[in-house]
């Protein structure tokens, strides 16, 4: 059982460690000189029933209270340490605050130096006490009165301990493996060793992790634990672990890494929150705050964004995403702590819904609506529960990394839940089968419309049909559900354009004449086709006539509209895709610039710009500075011309 201390400076938490264990925490030799613990310390104590309880002696100064936060959130067990001859103070409202926060409600309380003070003192420190535990998770704690120099009452509260420690539900033990490490040193001979508690999993000599947001792989070549060397640790222990690998060094790994699971998610600067505002607080909480964010023994500088902008006032909860400036390494249902930009002060905490959250959707009605159900802790439930309002289908990798499990434990709870696995653009997605009948049923109604007020015209491109049929957070299924549909021969590609099977285009004489004219200046071959200016002064047709002629060769599918005053015919502008597709493939990940396409190409420069841009529009490539990056596949968004 791992235990905390807590409570205000000077109020005689380590000389009750001491007086428990054998073992003087203050390790440091700052500490020795200034009588004050600065950093973590650490004791263990083997009871006769073979239990060993394992002690957090932490900092009690104001000024050290990002120490204390480091050793509380892995712990079974809080001792509040308060003086008799102080009563409460302000580090131990604080402490008290922090326990709450991070969701301690086993503890107990211990009343120190009562050799310094008369009984009474010690009733009224007790009734005092009393006060401040009402509304706190330890409102039922019991109290010892104890004096550790002459070990008056010391047997009642060892004794309490040993029970506790008796009566600890073992660590549930699932998921990937999370270390959070808080110190770490070279030990000659060993080489690196990280010291932490493990907050989930379990790891095994030799087994390989990897270091958080560094992309260090890392092995286990040794571990201790209660300071014996053991063969494996998991979730609710204290160890430290020898770690070795490629690149690792005594400055690889420092206090607020964490050294997980090789399939663990990334880290990320953006997570969905529940937040509770101390009612100690003066003011809300407002949008983009700044504050100090706590998770596990790892700081970061942040930014509270809100919802609607409506602020959390005192004593409240509300959802809130918070910004970091560096990433978090943090899952579903771990808590944080936020203090204020001097850190001097605590204003809440926090509870993670999902650490991989969204950027730009935060206010949406469905965003805020799932989150609701995502704070479920149950993985089952929650899945149920958002399943059949996720719009645009659940990513299972993400989910599973949100809660730290298995992508196939998902997989395996969804199929139980009746949804469906697609495979999208994007990777696959899980939908309700009510979700995806509803998508192409959008995708089928947008086309019959689109007949319906253009005849003339044979369909319309993918991307124009996606965001016609679909909502914003729908559309990365578009593809997908357009796929479906043409393999169940419900609708049909044309080149370019999708249609009803039972559609075909209609023209009037007069545009069947104009037509004759017009294509003999385009086909398959003509990449660089004359401009409407040049096309209207060889065909002596005014421009603008000629220019609403051609866009209604555009709705039909017999040219492609690139820019303003230039038409391709489909299939030369597919095969341009297909060049550009290459040269993207060819490039890698850096990508491929207007200079290369023009000189693969023989377009020219202007014309190769104007190109390009349209594959932006039609979701081919992706500008990024000035280069382009393949986004799409030139078959999918073309048609079979662009092989």
């Amino acid at each position: 059982m791992l235990i905390a201390t807590a409570g205000h400076v000077d109020h005689g938490k380590t000389s009750l460690v001491r007086a428990l264990t054998g073992v003087d925490t203050d390790r440091l030799p700052e500490e020795k000189a200034r009588g004050l613990t600065i950093d973590l310390g650490f004791a263990y104590q083997t009871l006769d029933s073979g239990a060993v309880l394992g002690f957090v002696d932490v900092p009690g100064h104001e000024r050290f209270i990002r120490n204390m936060i480091a050793g509380v959130p892995a712990i079974d067990f809080a001792l509040l340490v308060v003086a008799a001859d102080d009563g409460p103070m302000p580090q131990t409202v604080e402490h008290l605050a922090i326990l709450d926060l991070l969701g301690v409600s086993a503890g107990a309380v211990v009343i120190t130096k009562i050799d310094r003070v008369e009984a009474a003192r010690v009733e009224q420190v007790r009734d005092d006490i009393a006060a401040l535990l009402l509304d706190s998770n330890l409102h039922d704690a019991p109290m010892f009165a104890v004096a550790a120099i002459d070990g008056t009452g010391m047997d009642a509260l060892r004794e309490h301990l040993g029970q506790a420690a008796a009566a600890l539900a073992p660590a549930k033990q699932y998921g990937g493996f999370r270390f959070a490490v808080d110190r770490s040193f070279s030990v000659h001979g060993a080489g690196l060793v990280a010291t932490g508690a493990v907050y989930a999993g379990s790891v095994r000599i030799g087994d390989r992790l990897i270091l958080a947001g560094h992309d260090l792989e890392v092995r286990v070549r040794g571990m201790e634990s209660a300071g014996k060397p053991v063969d494996v640790v998991h979730s609710g222990m204290r160890c430290a672990l020898n770690l070795a690998g490629r690149g690792v060094s005594a400055n690889s790994v420092s206090r607020g890494d964490w050294v997980v699971a090789l399939e663990a998610g990334p880290v990320n600067d953006r997570l969905d929150v529940s937040v509770r505002l101390l009612p100690s607080e003066s003011a809300p909480l407002k949008q983009w705050t700044p504050v100090h964010v706590h998770h596990g023994a790892a700081f970061v500088t942040a930014r509270i964004t809100l919802p609607g902008g409506e602020a959390i006032k005192p004593g409240q909860h509300g959802l809130a995403q918070i910004v970091t400036d560096r990433p978090l390494c943090a899952v579903h249902g771990e808590r944080l702590v936020l203090r204020d930009t001097t850190g001097r002060r605590t204003l809440g905490g926090a509870t993670v819904i999902d650490p991989y959250a969204p950027r730009r959707v935060r206010d949406r009605p469905g965003r805020l609506r799932l989150l609701h159900e995502l704070k479920e802790p149950d993985i089952g439930v929650a899945l149920a529960a958002v399943l059949p309002i996720a719009s645009d289908g659940l990513d299972p990798g993400v989910f599973a990394h949100a809660r730290n499990v298995a992508r196939d434990q998902i997989l395996s709870l969804a199929a139980s839940n009746g949804a469906i696995a697609i495979d999208t653009d994007l990777g696959t997605r899980l939908l309700m089968p009510q979700i995806w009948e509803s998508v192409q049923a959008s995708i089928l109604a947008e086309l019959t419309r689109f007949h319906d007020e253009h005849p003339e015209a044979v369909g319309l491109a993918e991307a124009q049909l996606s965001r016609r049929a679909l909502a914003a957070s729908e559309r990365s299924l578009g593809s997908a559900g357009v796929g479906a549909m043409v393999r169940a021969a419900q609708i049909t590609r044309d080149g370019i354009n999708l249609r009803l099977p039972t559609h075909r285009a209609r023209l009037n004489a007069a545009d069947e004449a104009l037509w004759s004219r017009v294509s003999a200046h385009f086909d398959e071959h003509t990449t660089k086709p004359l401009t409407s200016g040049d096309l209207a002064l060889t065909l002596e047709v005014a421009l603008p006539a000629l220019l609403a002629f051609l866009e209604g060769c555009a709705r039909r599918g017999q040219l492609v509209r690139v820019s303003r005053n230039r038409f391709f015919h489909p299939k030369a502008i597919a095969h341009l895709a297909h060049s550009a597709q290459v040269l993207a493939l060819a490039a890698g990940e850096p990508g491929f610039n207007a200079r290369a396409y023009r000189d693969a190409t023989a377009i020219g420069r202007n014309l190769s710009i104007e190109v390009l841009e349209f594959f932006d529009a039609m979701g081919l490539t992706r500008r990024v500075g000035e280069t382009r990056q393949l986004i799409g596949d030139s078959v999918k968004v073309f048609g079979e011309a662009a092989t």
